[in-house]
């Protein structure tokens, strides 16, 4: 353990040993090395952009499982269609999967944005030609900028359809459960 995880934690301001949780202390060194810009002032923006695409790689883990959670979910429904209400038709029945569906498909599809196109490259006959290097710190730093907020707005979105589909997905359990034990309790 190093002097700056060594400050935060003194075994004086309590611990698991006598019952009372750590409190972190913060030493003033430890402050001030936070407060001070970095060396490379590109340095925070490739860190950002390192957690915006790790956030984008979770959110498509996060679609792919909920997909086949949604598959698993409706497999129920669909066997036991023919014993629910007549007046309910398998439009409506099916409608929240659909939509969520719907949703998570376009988490998982790839978005390749207008905004900073003409730094990402997308083509089958790319040569090395086509991937100059050209280092101008100004540039450099514009470019992190610009891929910073591409990303904000691509997890934005990414972030907005697994919110819809959870929340689909979450009365769409309720409801199944209601027609499921309306089901059950009218064929004994």
């Amino acid at each position: 353990m190093n002097s700056v995880h060594a400050n935060l934690y003194s075994p004086m301001r309590g611990s698991l040993r006598h019952g009372l949780p750590l409190k972190p202390v913060f030493s003033w060194s430890f402050r001030r090395r936070m407060s001070t810009p970095a060396a490379d002032p590109s340095q925070s923006y490739r860190s950002l952009i390192a957690v915006y695409t790790d956030s984008i790689r979770a959110a498509d883990f996060k679609a792919n499982i909920a997909i086949l959670f949604v598959a698993f979910m409706m497999g129920p429904i669909l066997y036991n269609y023919t014993k629910f209400p007549s007046y309910l038709p398998i439009h409506v029945v099916l409608l929240p999967f659909l939509i969520v569906y719907f949703c998570l498909f376009m988490v998982l599809i790839p978005r390749y944005p207008r905004r900073g196109s003409k730094n990402f490259l997308v083509s089958r006959t790319a040569t090395a030609a086509d991937f100059e290097n050209v280092s101008e710190d100004e540039d450099e730093i514009e470019e992190l900028k610009l891929r910073c907020s591409v990303l904000s707005e691509l997890l934005w979105w990414k972030s907005f359809y697994i919110y819809i589909s959870f929340t689909v997905s979450m009365i769409s359990i309720v409801v199944t459960i209601f027609l499921l034990l309306y089901v059950w309790y009218t064929i004994k």
